[in-house]
């Protein structure tokens, strides 16, 4: 037996004048994480809602009802992932590894003869099932809700500390172990989420990457086009100034041809200029292209955020 349920009794079998079935509830607040309980203000005691199911009434709506009927709130179940031994139905045959609103727990207690207007002695089987309220949930009187001998009772939400601490005998093994499957269920969805967050933001990285790479591709093609169009433009302009080249060669020849002689010798360079020439326009390309170039961030892959 797990550490949640009490050691297993002796197979027996119980007429139907002698023995019960009911259903209770641990309801519970997601959005406070507390824990509704009924106190007695009468007898004084603490308890989970829980009640006699009604001839023809299922365990569901019977723990739904007394649910109403003892705290004043209306509940709907509350799944939770927990081991179970019910086989899945035919068209689901994952339910297992799915959160569900079957009974999680179940008690047995015994009658005397006497008690009440019970004339025999019997079993009284409880099943236990996980209800939760909203965080604005609005709280209908016991005078209207209850019936007449539960005008005493009234509701509260409690910590699980505190639940653990006001309940005492089987409900106090109810709570822990709805408890644990509840808080089970909290892990594995934020598991859930934080899974999805991973795979979300891998799909964002790579999807930038993807877009660094057709910004990349585009930039390339553009200085391409670029290059052909700087490319289309020199040789325009060396064409307009080869022209003006062999224009000027002309007049050149022209102009000597026409010129005195005195203009001829003061325009042939000396032997001492012809021997230390002066600074030419690859000298001062060169020492331009020693610098060391200016990097853009923005086309260096270093430079950007993988």
């Amino acid at each position: 037996m797990s550490p949640y349920s009490t050691p297993p009794v002796p197979d027996s079998g119980w007429s139907s004048q002698n023995f019960m079935l009911g259903a209770g509830m641990v309801i519970i607040q997601p959005s406070t994480h507390r824990i509704l309980l009924v106190y007695d203000t009468k007898d004084k005691y603490w308890f989970l809602p829980r009640g006699r199911k009604d001839i023809g009434e299922s365990l569901e709506t019977a723990a739904l009802r007394e649910a109403y009927e003892e705290s004043g709130y209306r509940v709907s179940f509350l799944p939770l992932f927990a081991p179970t031994h019910a086989p899945p139905p035919p068209d689901d045959p994952g339910a297992r590894r799915k959160t569900m609103t079957e009974a999680l727990y179940t008690t047995l207690a015994h009658w005397p003869a006497g008690r009440g207007n019970r004339r025999n002695p019997g079993e009284y089987m409880t099943f236990w099932y996980a209800g939760q309220i909203e965080h604005d949930a609005i709280h209908t009187p016991i005078s209207t809700s209850g019936m007449a001998n539960e005008q005493s009772y009234t509701s509260h939400l409690c910590s699980y500390d505190q639940a653990v601490g006001f309940l005492r005998g089987p409900e106090r093994f109810v709570l822990e172990y709805i408890w644990a499957a509840y808080c089970n269920t909290v892990e594995i969805f934020e598991e859930m989420e934080r899974e999805a967050e991973k795979v979300e933001g891998k799909e964002e990285e790579e999807g930038d990457r993807v877009d660094r790479g057709d910004q990349r591709e585009n930039g390339g093609a553009t200085e391409s086009g670029r290059t052909r169009e700087s490319g289309k433009t020199r040789e325009s302009g060396k064409t307009r100034e080869s022209g003006r080249t062999r224009e000027r060669e002309k007049q050149d020849r022209d102009a000597k041809r026409d010129a005195p002689r005195e203009l001829d010798a003061r325009r042939e360079p000396d032997a001492q200029s012809e021997r230390n020439p002066g600074p030419s326009r690859s000298d001062t390309s060169s020492n331009r292209a020693a610098r060391p170039p200016i990097v853009d961030a923005r086309t260096n892959d270093e430079a950007v955020p993988q």
